[in-house]
């Protein structure tokens, strides 16, 4: 009868810790290359479900979200509510200051001379608006010329993202 008791027991306690992960916890797969080189396709991920609720999200952060058709994307945040963001010659600005992205010297020492990473723009020409709505984040993938993200579909809604990744916790 012990016996049979501790099984039960060790049985309803992994039950029970699997669906707690679940709760908890997304497991994402990366799809495609709009992240390369900070994550590759196939790379797995396990993100808390509520890291963007007791943390504020920071420029590049990456984030999990609910994308086009509520399909869940992987990308970085460049820009913050209230912010207006623009590339020129490679460099991004925001509000009109230079702002360093470290993460993409990988991507650049790979190009030949004279190629840009990422395409000249400005918010206003991508989304007709001068400076990101409260609550939402301008994201972009790293790899910029393979990445379906804010440049094509605007600024994501904060209740859309699913969970963060913070840029220490990418390295």
């Amino acid at each position: 009868m012990k016996k049979r008791f501790w099984f039960i027991a060790g049985v309803l306690i992994v039950v029970l810790a699997i669906q707690l992960k679940n709760a908890i916890f997304i497991d994402y797969k990366v799809e495609g290359i709009s992240m390369n080189p900070t994550f590759k396709q196939g790379n797995e991920l396990m993100v808390n479900k509520f890291s963007h609720r007791y943390k504020t999200i920071r420029r590049f952060d990456i984030v999990l979200f609910k994308g086009p058709h509520r399909k869940v994307l992987i990308k970085r945040v460049i820009g913050l509510p209230g912010e207006s963001i623009a590339y020129r010659e490679d460099q991004l600005y925001v509000n009109g200051k230079r702002v360093a992205e470290p993460f993409l010297k990988p991507l650049k020492s790979s190009l030949s001379a004279g190629s840009h990473v990422t395409g000249d723009y400005t918010l206003k020409e991508t989304t007709g608006r001068k400076s990101i709505p409260k609550g939402q984040y301008f994201v972009i993938g790293d790899n910029r010329i393979y990445s379906l993200d804010s440049r094509h579909f605007g600024p994501i809604k904060d209740k859309d993202i699913v969970g963060v990744i913070s840029e220490s916790d990418a390295k």
